[in-house]
């Protein structure tokens, strides 16, 4: 992170890909423009930054964002899968074996998969599994993440609070842990 100040405020800019949050990462694909993806990564309101004062800082975000998409751009889905990540600060181990997680996860996961190729399907879009990666990781991680004590639910998987949990996940361990999701799961 690059501690920087725009309109005299300080912020941390990512440098590095895995500075990265899934969250941000979202965001950054749902931009519609470079003020959009300043606001992803600094977490500054869309008015504060059209009120910068000068280019100045406008200069430093645009050269910023150039450095980092150039990193982004390489890839990041050749990544080996890690052994843990981190979620909300917590180390997380990363399951391995999806046919020791509990069912409930497969069939969840199962369904959101075949919702979304039926949604493809309908729409004539291709489909797209980057777009479920919050979801897929919030039922295999439920376990990992909230410890040995607590059961699986897959009610408790679509609050708010725990999904803003999972979108702290660095995207250069999401989508490979994703990646790792999808390839088993077929074959579960």
């Amino acid at each position: 992170m690059l501690p920087i100040k725009l309109n005299g405020n300080p912020y941390n800019f990512p440098t590095e890909a895995n500075e990265i949050s899934l969250g941000q990462f979202f965001a950054l694909r749902q931009s519609k423009g470079i003020l959009d993806e300043i606001c992803a990564l600094t977490g500054m309101d869309r008015q504060s930054v059209q009120n910068f004062k000068g280019r100045d800082d406008l200069d430093l975000c645009r050269l910023l964002l150039n450095t980092l998409g150039e990193k982004l751009s390489k890839g990041i889905e050749g990544k080996k899968l890690p052994k843990q990540t981190t979620i909300a600060g917590k180390k997380v181990t990363v399951p391995k074996n999806l046919k020791l997680e509990p069912v409930g996860a497969f069939i969840a996961v199962h369904n959101l998969i075949s919702e979304e190729q039926k949604r493809s399907a309908e729409t004539g879009a291709d489909f797209d599994p980057t777009d479920i990666i919050p979801q897929v990781l919030a039922h295999y991680f439920w376990l990992p993440y909230m410890g040995d004590g607590v059961l699986y639910s897959d009610e408790k998987i679509d609050d708010e609070a725990y999904m803003e949990q999972i979108l702290t996940i660095p995207v250069t361990d999401a989508v490979p842990i994703a990646n790792f999701f999808f390839r088993k799961y077929p074959n579960l």
